[in-house]
């Protein structure tokens, strides 16, 4: 006899046996696409349970009350990680906490030791990937571990979590209180469907390479990033920012600008220019390298959809660091006046304008519009200032540093289009741009290759479920 039997998927109504019912009888849990889901994954050739193969453990509440207090952090060395530091097969190391080492050695059972599995399971819960080599990490609020007890290929693992039918079985075995969250029992109980030893190992490999494709990227914007502040006199600045000791700065009526807030006149900003004329660095404004600065607008909510249409509306979380991120793209549908949108070119660059200041990334794809939080450059010779190059100083510390010092306050930082005019270019030698372009370039390459392997390791997995996966892709390989 089936455990269910599905009568209607829309709206969702299924029956169920006694054998069935467990502790669980909200009807959330027996959703007739979470059943159908569940029924494919238990009509896989081997399935075991998560326990079967793993040590499941999480920071428990007095580790974290006793030992992740405000002086702890404070004077922490090794990285805490937290739910919004795990991602898709992939960790985020910005926003960490630290521990002190001497805590971190203390609390045995809560070290992170690399293949690990990290899983986030509540809050921003239901995303896995696997630790790295070479760093000392710990586990920190709203996160687990799976220690591998068997032989098993552990990306492959990560893979299963984070594709379709994995993020269906985490969302099912989550319980609602003050946020969703997976308890570690109903992690430990969630069905693995286990594959042979090559299909784990292939699907497996592609994570593991989408990994070295990401270090080499970090490695190659680091390199563009030192040739951009060695250009900037970095060394100079960060040895007379030892001397600033005071928060104020006295100027003669000959440097005062035309305004006269204190927000104007940081230290910081004052010395950075301070040593940017020193050494002869030419600067020009933006308002005379581009033709053009331009905000866009948001649509009411009923015109923006997550389906895909032909006009992308670009957000802030969309500007990824000199690039696009387009895993999380919404449009906008077919009914809006499209007069009304500012259609953006290839080639502009982007940057946020209120809140969080500073992202900026180059547009590289098609029929694109933004929200007013985001304003689009359009350069007027790209010979002159080419668009990576003013991406990346804009991403970098300086031009951060350019950008609050020169946005207004309110509730929340804001730069309007004439005062983002206003902000001053370093002019460096075309060459040199271009050796950060290019660089630039090979990263961006190298991050796109990494997220299809990933998608394609997902899919690799949702097709060995479905029965679709084609085996002669493991003798290629081989």
């Amino acid at each position: 006899m089936n455990e269910y039997n599905i009568v209607s998927s829309i709206p969702s109504c299924v029956w169920t046996n006694g054998v069935a019912i467990n502790d669980r009888i909200d009807s959330m849990y027996y959703r007739s696409s979470s059943i159908k889901d569940y029924q494919k994954i238990k009509k896989f050739s081997k399935i075991r349970r998560v326990s079967n193969y793993f040590d499941v453990s999480k920071l428990s509440g007095f580790e974290y009350t006793d030992y992740f207090t405000e002086e702890s952090l404070k004077s922490g060395t090794v990285i805490a990680l937290t739910s919004q530091n795990v991602m898709e097969n992939q960790i985020n190391f910005d926003n960490i906490i630290k521990i002190p080492f001497e805590i971190h050695n203390s609390l045995e059972r809560s070290k992170i030791y690399p293949n690990d599995i990290l899983l986030s399971y509540t809050g921003q819960y239901r995303r896995a990937c696997t630790a790295p080599q070479n760093i000392e990490l710990h586990l920190g609020p709203n996160i687990c571990r799976l220690r591998s007890t068997k032989l098993i290929d552990v990306h492959y693992v990560s893979t299963f979590l984070n594709c379709r039918y994995g993020q269906s079985s985490l969302d099912r075995e989550k319980t609602m209180s003050a946020q969703p969250t997976v308890n570690m029992s109903r992690i430990r109980d969630i069905l693995l469907p286990i594959p042979s030893s090559e299909i784990q190992k292939y699907i497996g490999d592609k994570v593991r390479k989408a990994e070295e494709l990401r270090e080499e990227a970090k490695r190659l914007i680091k390199e563009a990033e030192e040739i951009l502040y060695s250009q900037l006199k970095q060394e100079q600045y960060l040895e007379k920012q030892k001397s600033i000791v005071n928060k104020y700065i006295w100027l003669s009526d000959k440097e005062v600008d035309t305004r006269i807030d204190s927000q104007y006149y940081k230290p910081n900003y004052i010395l950075y220019k301070h040593i940017l004329n020193k050494n002869g660095i030419k600067t020009k404004k933006i308002k005379d390298v581009v033709k053009d600065i331009r905000t866009g607008t948001t649509p009411q909510s009923n015109y923006i959809t997550k389906d895909e249409k032909r006009i992308k509306f670009l957000r802030v979380n969309n500007l990824g660091y000199c690039m696009l991120e387009k895993d999380d793209m919404l449009y906008v549908n077919d009914k809006y006046d499209e007069k009304k949108l500012k259609i953006i070119p290839k080639g502009d660059i982007l940057v946020s304008i209120a809140g969080t200041l500073g992202r900026s990334s180059v547009v590289d794809m098609d029929n694109c519009t933004t929200n007013q939080n985001i304003a689009a450059l359009t350069l007027k010779n790209i010979n002159f200032i080419k668009p990576y190059y003013l991406s990346l100083y804009l991403n970098s510390y300086f031009g951060y540093l350019s950008l609050d010092t020169i946005s207004t306050q309110a509730t929340v930082k804001y730069i309007n289009n004439e005062l983002l005019g206003e902000i001053e270019i370093p002019l460096i030698d075309i060459d040199i741009q271009l050796i950060i372009e290019e660089k630039i370039a090979r990263y961006k390459n190298k991050i796109n290759k990494s997220k299809q392997l990933i998608q394609e390791a997902k899919q690799d997995v949702e097709d060995l479920i479905e029965g679709n996966f084609d085996m002669s892709k493991i003798k290629v390989n081989n």
